[in-house]
């Protein structure tokens, strides 16, 4: 009995490290990017529109793939449809590796596809396995994630230039990421757990996308990946036309999304326990205002900090909230896919606008006071849109 009883325990650690290990591998192939962005774009002779597919490319990959994530899964099981979502992010890091655009661009790509499926799959999961601990998990994998894309950001310039290996292999070193997590995974492929016994009362498929609540997460989703990325894209250059040096720039990225993990991991926790959800989103909201206010205001250095730190706050916590929302509205794990997969394709359909739409805005007008006042206007809806999903009268 003790011995099945470690068994279990053990088991339960294993997909737990799995978990975390996938969590990891969600954003640094991204957000390395960002950075280096200045340096690509000497190298490969490309303009701001140009740079910002980079960053774009991904989104559109999660948007065109998120809707068919819920059927794959249920033929392979999740298990399976995550190791495979692995290899290709492992296959399009080492595709990427490449001085031509095209390449580049088509290693992107794939990234994008291995990420969508683990991005979708992962509320799934936690539903299915820690029904009973959505708000800690969901901390749990949510901070795994952001502190591996704050690494990621804070790390790029230094292993290009300081160590030497140049941008294509500062990129290129996060397969080894996505390899310990492919080896992390294989106990979990004994398993074929399905997204397929659901009540009788469950809605169809169909009925998620005819749903107001569903649509409202997914463009509070989209708002907050839009803002998420237009920050990954654009702040280091945002911080050089303030004066900042590149590697400086580089910290900040890493700054504001190590700055918000205490709320990465707290916001689902504390907004279980409040009794008008809406406030959290609303608090991150005024925060995200004042955060991108003093980017336009000020333009002394530890002010300017100040302001980096709000906006790593908001994005930290908006994000946790965000894959929270879509695991308590769902009825069981089937419909958790079905949501998670819906608010990724329509939310990263949005949230794809970002980078390209701030670049070309850049380019037009040469002021980045431009690019922020849309991340304004982005926020106000993120913030009606999320404290619409969160209603107590609101059901998917």
């Amino acid at each position: 009995m003790n011995q099945q009883k470690n068994d279990c325990i053990q088991q339960r650690i294993l997909l737990i490290v799995g978990i975390i290990f996938l969590a990891f591998n969600l954003r640094p192939a991204i957000t390395s990017v960002g950075p280096l962005i200045a340096t690509i774009q000497e190298n490969l002779g490309i303009n701001n529109l140009k740079a910002g597919f980079i960053t774009t490319i991904p989104l559109i990959a999660f948007a065109v793939f998120s809707p068919f994530v819920a059927k794959i899964s249920q033929r392979w099981g999740n298990e399976r449809t995550l190791f495979f979502s692995l290899l290709a992010l492992l296959a399009g890091i080492l595709v990427r590796y490449s001085h031509n655009l095209w390449i580049f661009y088509f290693g992107t790509l794939i990234i994008g596809s291995g990420i969508a499926f683990m991005n979708v799959l992962l509320p799934s999961i936690i539903k299915a396995d820690f029904p009973k601990r959505i708000g800690l998990m969901t901390s749990v994998y949510t901070t795994a994630m952001c502190s591996m894309a704050g690494l990621a950001s804070g790390v790029s310039v230094p292993l290009a230039d300081g160590v030497g290996l140049g941008w294509e292999k500062a990129l290129a070193i996060w397969g080894f990421l996505a390899l310990i997590g492919l080896l992390l995974w294989i106990p979990q492929l004994r398993n074929r757990h399905q997204p397929a016994t659901v009540k009788p009362e469950t809605p169809p498929v169909s009925s998620i996308w005819k749903s107001r609540t569903a649509w409202a997460v997914s463009i509070f989703f989209g708002f907050q990946s839009f803002i998420f990325y237009s920050v990954v894209a654009w702040l280091p250059a945002i911080l050089l036309h303030k004066g900042m040096n590149e590697q400086t720039a580089g910290w900040m990225l890493l700054f504001v999304q190590i700055i918000g993990l205490p709320a990465t991991f707290l916001s689902p926790i504390i907004a279980l326990k409040l009794k008008r959800m809406w406030m959290s989103v609303a608090v991150i909201g005024l925060i995200n205002l004042l955060g991108f206010a003093g980017l336009i205001i000020f333009h002394q250095t530890s002010l300017l900090i100040s302001s980096i730190a709000l906006i790593g706050l908001s994005t930290g916590g908006s994000i946790s909230l965000a894959y929270l929302i879509i695991s308590l509205k769902s009825e069981d794990p089937k419909q958790a896919t079905q949501l998670s997969g819906m608010a990724q394709a329509a939310g990263y359909f949005l949230a794809a606008i970002g980078p390209v739409f701030l670049g070309f805005t850049y380019d037009y007008t040469d002021l980045w006071i431009y690019p922020i006042l849309i991340i304004h206007l982005a926020n106000l809806l993120m913030l009606s849109f999320g404290i619409c999903s969160v209603l107590p009268k609101a059901r998917v």
